[in-house]
């Protein structure tokens, strides 16, 4: 369009990320003691150290004695890489997310909120993600690169079953 911005958000591939669910019978009403729990709460599954990574984390799905909060993790390093390519073209990212929940989020957008559930095939050339949404929350994520075995509809398969068998699905 001719305009030059020096500020954008930067949309990165979902296999750099690692995403949890962590759900909590109660959150600590300092923000710090917050971040600290869901560190904890985290280190035991991401496989590199945590003073390595960036982390972040929005409140999910919530109940009465229970709080979700969707938690993305990735190595700093990979961070960085991606930011210096916005700081080589005269950019700042301000903002770094993961290509699936952009997804979801203009899926939101376009169609107001959504109160029932519903799953989201995200295919990209390297990998596949599969989010499942109620009530406008995220209550399954899962990634899957080229190389693991089977196709993306035995991944679906395995998806809508647990979905029923475990999140109580229709």
């Amino acid at each position: 369009a001719g305009a030059r911005a020096t500020r954008v958000s930067l949309v990165v591939p979902d296999t750099i990320a690692r995403v949890s669910l962590v759900r909590f019978e109660a959150v600590p009403a300092k923000v710090g003691d917050l971040d600290e729990l869901i560190r904890w709460q985290v280190k035991k599954t991401t496989p590199f150290p945590l003073d390595e990574a960036v982390v972040g984390y929005t409140a999910g799905l919530a109940a009465p004695g229970s709080y979700e909060f969707v938690v993305t993790v990735a190595r700093r390093d990979v961070v960085r890489q991606y930011e210096e390519a916005c700081e080589l073209a005269g950019a700042h990212a301000g903002i770094v997310d993961l290509a699936t929940f952009n997804v979801v989020n203009a899926v939101l957008a376009a169609s107001g909120p959504v109160a029932d559930d519903w799953l989201l095939v995200h295919a990209a050339p390297s990998y596949v993600s599969l989010a499942v949404l109620r009530d406008g929350h995220l209550i399954f994520y899962r990634t899957r690169g080229d190389e693991a075995e089977g196709s993306v509809a035995d991944l679906v398969h395995q998806t809508a079953m647990y979905y029923e068998d475990r999140l109580r699905g229709q």
